[in-house]
C-alpha cells in the first residue's frame, strides 16, 4: 500500500507543469468564457481607445442631443459651408467667445489671431494666422468644423469647446478678423 501511494505521488509530481498551474483555479472571466453565448462577447469587435467612433446609421436622430461627426472632407464641404452661425453678435457672445479663445486658441494663434502665440515658436512657425484674407473667406460653418474636428496640425477641440461655445468662438474670430482688416486699411 505504501508503494502505491508513493507511485501515485510521483505520478502527480511528474504530470504537473508548474506549481502555479497546479494551485491556480480558473478565474471568473475563464468560467464565463466557457458559456457559449458569453464567449461571443469575449471575442467580439472592440473599439480601441483613440479611434474614431463609427458614424451613426443614416437617418438616425441622436438621443443625447449630440451632433453627428462631420469632419472636413470633399463630401461634407457643401453641408459645412451651409451651416450658419445661430449666435447673434452680442457683447455676451463676444465675451464668451473671447473667454474660450483665450483658454484654447490664443496659445497658438495669439491674442490678435495673427499666429504669434507662444506655442508657435516651438512649432517652427507652422501655426497660421486666422486674420488673413484667406481665413476671412472661410464660412462660419468651416471655422466651426475646424474648431470641432481640427485640421492639419490643429487638434480637434470638440471635446473641450462644446456646442454653442464653438459658435461663440467663431463670432469672436470674426471680430478679430474685422479688427485686423480695419487695422490693415488704416495703415494704407
Amino acid at each position: 500500500m505504501n508503494s502505491r501511494f508513493v507511485a501515485l505521488l510521483v505520478l502527480v509530481a511528474l504530470s504537473a507543469c508548474s506549481r502555479d498551474s497546479w494551485q491556480r483555479s480558473p478565474g471568473p472571466d475563464e468560467i464565463v468564457g466557457a458559456v457559449p453565448w458569453f464567449s461571443t462577447m469575449r471575442k467580439g469587435i472592440a473599439i480601441q481607445p483613440y479611434q474614431m467612433p463609427l458614424p451613426p446609421p443614416e437617418g438616425t436622430v441622436p438621443v443625447t442631443g449630440t451632433e453627428p461627426p462631420m469632419p472636413i472632407s470633399r463630401e461634407n464641404l457643401r453641408q459645412i459651408d451651409a451651416m450658419v452661425n445661430p449666435m447673434p453678435r452680442t457683447s455676451e457672445s463676444l465675451d464668451r467667445g473671447r473667454d474660450r479663445y483665450n483658454i484654447y486658441c490664443a496659445l497658438c494663434h495669439g491674442q490678435s489671431g495673427a499666429g504669434d502665440g507662444p506655442i508657435n515658436a516651438a512649432m517652427f512657425n507652422l501655426i497660421p494666422s486666422i486674420v488673413t484674407d484667406g481665413a476671412t473667406r472661410f464660412s462660419d460653418g468651416y471655422l466651426y468644423t475646424i474648431v470641432r474636428h481640427g485640421r492639419g496640425n490643429m487638434p480637434a477641440y470638440g471635446d473641450k469647446i462644446r456646442g454653442d461655445d464653438r459658435w461663440h468662438v467663431v463670432t469672436y474670430v470674426r471680430m478679430l478678423q474685422g479688427a485686423a482688416g480695419a487695422a490693415g486699411a488704416a495703415q494704407q
